[in-house]
């Protein structure tokens, strides 16, 4: 990929001045080795979210087909959310088998989708409203900055966060990778210069 141009695998190039990525999640390899029955890459578990032919074995997460029992035929989406609270329902439904009870089926609803797209700028769809710009970049940051363990990683973040709003970013250098050997270069010359500028101001004081 260049500036101008989008390079194919077999070379084919496409002039762009534009370049969208997009790009969606895999589970792991180690699925396909496992002996369960699978769909789509992920393990196949039932409304319980129980492996079918291995009573003992449960899954979660985006390596699990978890069925949407509001929809018929479609999967639950591999997104954090819905793998926490499938998490809960798996440590239930572990305890219930102990305990001779009955199993929970698993059931949730999408709360909203939260995306950072640059500098105080993100996404978001709530409840089926979408918003965007400055609003949308703070919701997703007051979300992720919830989810984050222990308090004082929650106090860190937000001073950090406050000071990025208040302060502009702090560069320290840019320049050309290309000509970093000339860089050098003329940083040592200079460096030389200097001293020797030190050292003849120190014998004439």
């Amino acid at each position: 990929m260049t500036e101008n141009s989008v390079f194919l695998v077999d070379g084919v190039a496409i002039p762009s001045g534009t370049l969208v990525w997009t790009a969606g999640t895999a589970p792991n390899s180690l699925i396909l080795s496992l002996p369960c029955g699978k769909e789509r890459g992920r393990i196949r578990v039932n409304e319980f979210l129980r492996v079918p032919d291995w009573p003992d074995v449960w899954a979660v997460g985006d390596c699990a087909f978890v069925p949407d029992i509001r929809n018929q035929g479609k999967p639950h989406p591999p997104t954090a959310q819905h793998a926490i609270r499938e998490g809960k329902v798996v440590a239930q439904n572990i305890a219930a088998v102990l305990l001779g009870r009955r199993l929970k089926a698993f059931s949730f609803r999408t709360i909203g989708l939260l995306a950072s797209i640059g500098r105080r700028t993100g996404v978001a769809r709530i409840f089926g409203f979408n918003f965007s710009g400055f609003l949308a970049w703070w919701m997703w940051r007051t979300v992720y900055l919830s989810k984050l363990p222990g308090l004082d990683k929650k106090i860190r973040v937000a001073f950090d966060w406050t000071l990025d709003l208040l302060f502009p970013k702090d560069v320290c250098a840019v320049y050309d990778l290309d000509h970093s050997r000339d860089f050098d270069k003329d940083n040592i010359q200079l460096g030389a210069v200097e001293a020797s500028e030190a050292c003849a101001l120190v014998e004439r004081v």
